[in-house]
């Protein structure tokens, strides 16, 4: 009797997680399905199976976005974030954990004050200064802005970790003449590898699908972003449906591709982070 109530248990739990699994996938099922047909057939039933793979959506809409040109700029502007935003979060982090534990609270406390400020509530202040240093119309300024915001998060996420780190670690290496700098990067950092991946993951994917800042402080053309440009697709009085969507998927399959690639890495991140 035990063991038919496990099994029934474990198949409601299944059933449970399928269920869940079918709605979350859902949206995106109906986002690649529709992206296959005219806007009429879109407007008509966004539901339906497409008649035919109308094509022609993906070729006009990479046309009409600039598509390759958004591309490049998307992916410097999100690479160099990732860089920059992965790189200053560590090294701050491994300061934190070395300072005096009341120093290195506060500190702490300071960077996790930084990641529940809502963006909207400095968007004008952020416009203003852009605006004062020149940085508007750059993707340098955006580079800044996003590491800027992303540093708190990846400070609270790394310095959780590198506490855990023995310090005898970084003796014996004092001991073999490392320096600071050295001990940090060869010896610390690849411990954090599944948080240093997971971390610049989801910095990737914040970058790629932001709309807001972008558009605060890009208006230059050659210098948009896809999230930018596929705005484009959309007026107050009509929208091209089609465009937009198949817009939509063309910029969804480098984000697919790298959370495919670094799932793994994703998942044992977390794991160690829940445990540690």
């Amino acid at each position: 009797m035990e063991k038919e109530g496990m099994n029934k248990t474990v198949v409601l739990k299944s059933i449970l997680w399928l269920c869940l699994g079918i709605i979350f996938i859902l949206p995106v099922f109906l986002i690649i399905m529709n992206a296959f047909k005219p806007n009429n057939d879109i407007l008509t039933s966004f539901i339906s199976f497409p008649k035919s793979l109308y094509l022609e959506n993906f070729s006009e809409a990479m046309r009409i976005m600039n598509f390759w040109t958004v591309f490049r700029n998307t992916l410097f502007v999100t690479v160099c974030t990732v860089i920059v935003a992965s790189a200053v979060s560590f090294m701050s982090a491994y300061g934190i954990s070395h300072l005096p534990q009341k120093t290195g609270d506060k500190l702490y406390t300071l960077f996790v004050v930084g990641q529940i400020i809502p963006f909207h509530a400095v968007m004008i202040a952020i416009s203003m200064l852009s605006t004062k240093l020149g940085l508007t119309n750059t993707h340098l300024g955006l580079i800044i802005f996003y590491s800027g915001f992303y540093t708190s998060f990846g400070v609270m996420t790394y310095v959780g970790f590198l506490k855990s780190v023995p310090r005898e670690l970084e003796e014996v290496a004092a001991i073999d003449g490392a320096g600071p700098f050295r001990t940090m990067v060869q010896i610390i950092l690849p411990l954090v590898k599944s948080t240093t991946v997971t971390i610049g993951i989801l910095f990737f994917l914040w970058t790629w699908n932001d709309l807001l800042l972008p558009s605060i402080m890009i208006s230059d053309v050659n210098l948009r972003t896809i999230t930018v440009n596929l705005y484009m697709f959309k007026s107050s009085t009509n929208a091209q449906w089609n465009l937009l969507i198949a817009g939509l998927v063309v910029s969804m399959i480098p984000i697919i591709i790298i959370y495919i690639v670094g799932q793994k890495h994703i998942t044992s991140g977390l794991t160690a982070g829940a445990v540690k």
